[in-house]
């Protein structure tokens, strides 16, 4: 989609949203194709399946170290 149509609708300005999508270009989350004197934007499934994983870790970590804890508690009594 062109930044025109992704920002068609929000409550922010057109430059903000090119802003966002730079972001999210540059984390790899987004692809770029050049059309004439537009860009099109479209998710980069590759970028958002990294951060999937990504974040998964995170919620394995913290499912992990709340089980020892109730582990830890459940022996102290």
């Amino acid at each position: 989609m062109a930044v025109g149509a992704i920002a068609n609708g929000m409550n922010i300005s057109r430059p903000a949203v090119s802003q966002h999508l730079r972001v999210l270009s540059d984390a790899g989350l987004l692809t770029v194709t050049p059309s004439g004197n537009r860009r099109l934007y479209a998710i980069a499934p590759d970028g958002v399946d990294a951060l999937r994983k990504y974040l998964d870790s995170l919620w394995d970590d913290a499912l992990s170290a709340f089980a020892r804890a109730a582990h830890e508690k459940a022996k102290g009594q």
